[in-house]
């Protein structure tokens, strides 16, 4: 007799692009509370400590880069949409299977190991009807570094999807928007 395990159900991209920041603030002290896991989560992509970030994400996470287009105003459509390309769409099942990828040793783009680090600005939060779920916006920078003439700066926008659990917050979606409709660097190995 097999048993069987259901996976758990993946946020939906409709519900990350229903993020629009129009909920009521949240109070100062859980405000605070949320930053600070921001600049955590932050810290440890910077030092390179992922597994302690993955400890970070939900089990129904949906981690979305949907790709841009470069339109003209007159285009009335919206420039994002769940059917999007997305330059990735993962789940913390994929994002696992990334980590083993690198711990692997084998990934050529990271060895020598890129060098980067992250600013996050611009935060709010919003309380939703779920006491428990807080919607996040924030603003981010990433310089990366390889090598001696590998560099870039990215820099885009996020929406995110926060729980809150009794060990801090866990990530439960987040909406990846860059400023470029095309990219420049030579790899996308690293987190946003």
């Amino acid at each position: 007799m097999s048993i069987s395990v259901l996976a758990p159900e993946i946020t939906p991209a409709e519900d990350l692009l229903a993020l629009k920041g129009e909920g009521k603030p949240l109070g100062r002290d859980a405000s605070f509370e949320l930053q600070q896991w921001l600049y955590r989560e932050a810290r440890l992509l910077d030092q390179d400590r992922f597994r302690e970030w993955y400890d970070m994400l939900d089990a129904s996470l949906r981690y979305w880069c949907p790709l841009r287009e470069n339109r003209f105003r007159r285009d009335k459509r919206p420039e994002l949409s769940p059917q999007s390309c997305a330059m990735f769409d993962e789940t913390k099942e994929t994002i696992d299977l990334r980590l083993g990828r690198l711990e692997s040793g084998m990934v050529w783009s990271e060895d020598p190991p890129t060098r980067h680090v992250y600013a996050i600005t611009n935060i709010e939060a919003f309380e939703t009807q779920d006491p428990e779920v807080t919607e996040v916006h924030s603003v981010f920078t990433l310089y990366r570094n390889r090598s001696e003439r590998d560099q870039s700066t990215l820099m885009g926008r996020r929406a995110d999807i926060w729980i809150k659990s009794k060990d801090g917050f866990r990530l439960k979606g987040r909406l990846i928007v860059l400023q470029q409709s095309t990219l420049l660097c030579k790899n996308l190995s690293y987190f946003f």
